[in-house]
């Protein structure tokens, strides 16, 4: 948009410029060839010039140009501005109060009885009885047998076995190495620079203030009174006493309390701040560059070999040989045998068995509860409210305006011939 307002201004004088071109009596485009002094409407007023050559003067001519320019302008804009309005609520507050209740309470009461009871009791009576039991008694027999034994006989084998011969070979490999190769390399790092800056910062000051108070001070007083006392000893005899009457004054004395006040005071401080600063420098960096290289090694490989060797071999021969031995065999034997039982007999006894019972029973008794009122007060506090508020405020605009601007141009000349002079103007 910027762009078509700064053509604009160029547009209008070319424009301005080809009116008064097509206006004037110059040389017109379509009838250029003739050498005329006027376009074809006005051919046959300029007759009597129509053989002569057209010769051209320069004219002035006011045009109309766009010129961009700046105004300041007023306008109405709407701003807000803080104000601070009061406003009532009312608070519910729980206030305890505490108050006496009464209640029943069941418990249970312990209450010892007593009761007459049958039990049975199992007694033991032993019992002498016989009894009959057959026994196996051992008795030794000796027997002839036949049995297989194992002679161990030895033998010469001859035996193939294999063996690994270790030989010695050369190999050649290849393998990665690593050498280190150093460059430069630029590094960025960031160094904390101290400045010092000048700062306000509240200092808490405390002032001494004195105040003068008023307190009430009790004063001991008194006056000496002359009294007639009768005397004890002489009943008809009267004598004075001198007696201290005390009197208590009370009375207001100023007195003054320095008091410690707290006030906040600016001021200004010298602080170092370190701040971040970036700098530049070449360090010398080792890089790994990996190359391939061949080399020559040794490798012991086994090879297999057959060998013979004589073993002895323990073979197993079996042979049948007669052997005694004693065998045992068990014959039955009647035998008795007296034990005694001992029997369990039922006797019923009596007995007295004590037990408690828990009775229930009930009580009145009184406790305190705390009770919460609810009480409303009033409560008022203080908000800040966005006023929105008309104000005038002078802006910069950019205005397009019409602009008159003398321009020179070439026109041809007429001469005397006044009929084209007319047509041509």
């Amino acid at each position: 948009m910027n762009r078509f307002w700064m053509v604009l201004p160029a547009m209008a004088v070319v424009m301005s410029a080809s009116i008064v071109e097509a206006g004037s009596c110059g040389w017109h485009r379509r009838c250029a060839h003739r050498r005329v002094c006027c376009p074809q409407p006005c051919a046959s007023a300029c007759a009597p010039c129509g053989g002569a050559t057209a010769a051209c003067e320069t004219v002035e001519r006011t045009i109309m140009v766009p010129e961009m320019t700046t105004e300041t302008r007023t306008v109405m804009v709407t701003e807000y501005k803080q104000e601070e309005r009061q406003r009532t609520y009312t608070v519910s507050r729980r206030v305890p109060r505490t108050e006496t209740r009464t209640r029943t309470v069941n418990y249970m009461e312990r209450e010892e009885q007593s009761r007459e009871e049958t039990y049975t009791v199992y007694e033991t009576s032993q019992e002498e009885m016989t009894k009959e039991y057959t026994v196996m008694v051992p008795r030794q027999v000796e027997k002839t047998g036949t049995r297989t034994v194992n002679k161990m006989v030895w033998e010469d084998v001859e035996q193939t076995y294999t063996v690994m011969v270790p030989h010695t070979e050369e190999r050649t490999g290849k393998r990665m190495v690593r050498d280190m190769v150093q460059e430069e390399v630029e590094q960025t790092y960031t160094v904390m620079v101290p400045t010092q800056e000048e700062r306000t910062v509240m200092k808490t000051v405390w002032d001494t203030v004195e105040e003068t108070h008023t307190r009430t001070v009790r004063r001991l007083g008194g006056h000496w009174v002359t009294e007639q006392v009768t005397d004890p000893c002489n009943p008809c005899k009267v004598r004075c006493c001198r007696k201290w009457c005390p009197e208590v004054t009370c009375e207001e004395v100023p007195y003054t309390v320095c008091k410690r006040v707290c006030r906040q005071e600016p001021v200004t401080c010298t602080v170092t701040v370190c701040k971040p600063e970036e700098k530049t420098r070449t360090v010398t960096v080792c890089k790994p560059v990996c190359r391939e290289e061949e080399y020559t090694y040794q490798v012991t490989v086994c090879k297999p070999e057959e060998q013979t060797r004589t073993v002895k071999v323990c073979k197993c021969v079996p042979t049948e040989e007669e052997y005694t031995y004693v065998e045992t065999v068990c014959e039955p034997e009647t035998r008795s045998q007296t034990y005694t039982v001992c029997k369990q007999v039922p006797v019923e006894k009596t007995r007295t068995v004590n037990y408690t019972v828990w009775l229930p029973k009930t009580r009145e008794e009184s406790y305190e509860v705390t009770v919460c009122d609810t009480v409303e007060e009033e409560k008022t506090e203080t908000y800040t409210v966005c006023v929105p508020v008309q104000v005038e405020k002078q802006i910069e605009v950019q205005v397009c305006k019409m602009v008159p601007k003398t321009v020179t141009v070439q026109v041809p000349a007429c001469g005397g011939c006044k009929t084209c002079n007319s047509c041509c103007n």
